[in-house]
């Protein structure tokens, strides 16, 4: 479908990156893959009068609008709803390793985006998004998705978990991975990713 002929009342999506954010509007530079980007590779979106919500430049967002694509420079769309997220799904792979081996993925001292550290417990991690796979360094370090967006996914997969008395510390045990989102009182914000047993014990020994 060439995207600057698109029906006046169809509804249609895109992934992209904010590029600029301002007081009534922001830029977005569509992914690579979305067909939006044929038309152009900055879009601008109005946040409206009434916007309070804040936009910060580098942030992934889901943009969906109503009718044709405006061919100006930036383009313009008849912008519906604006969501901060990656993408629409994905899958978390965990494959086991033997031994007590630990692994960084992410290292708060080398990373702007996060202050707390993520590793993997005796084996590594892959995220399979929009049918890539890519290890979830990768996958982080290039902005394909957020922790903070896994972690939400299993805050909703998993409504009822337990936290621990040390501050808030909380399990997340899928079928085949376990996710420790460590929330203690002396301020450790770490997150593990494990087979399925994993416990926080198991971390601390």
């Amino acid at each position: 479908m060439d995207v600057g002929n698109k029906e006046e009342n169809d509804e249609h999506s895109f992934y992209g990156k904010i590029v600029e954010s301002h007081e009534t509007y922001i830029i977005v530079e569509p992914n690579e893959d979305e067909e939006e980007r044929k038309s152009s590779d900055k879009f601008r979106i109005d946040l409206g009068k009434n916007n309070d919500a804040i936009y910060v430049v580098g942030s992934n967002v889901k943009i969906t609008y109503v009718g044709g694509i405006n061919e100006s420079y930036p383009a313009q769309i008849g912008t519906t709803k604006i969501e901060l997220k990656s993408v629409d799904d994905f899958t978390l792979i965990f494959n086991k390793e033997p031994g007590k081996v630990m692994h960084t993925i992410i290292d708060k001292k080398n990373n702007t985006q996060y202050d707390y550290n993520i590793y993997s417990y005796q084996g590594t991690v892959e995220i399979i998004i929009n049918n890539k796979t890519y290890t979830l360094e990768e996958a982080l370090k290039n902005n394909k998705i957020t922790m903070e967006e896994i972690i939400a996914k299993a805050n909703k997969d998993f409504p009822n978990a337990a936290s621990y008395d040390d501050g808030g510390s909380i399990e997340y045990h899928y079928d085949n991975y376990t996710i420790i989102k460590f929330h203690t009182i002396d301020g450790n914000r770490d997150i593990y990713f494990g087979n399925k047993d994993l416990n926080i014990h198991d971390i601390k020994k």
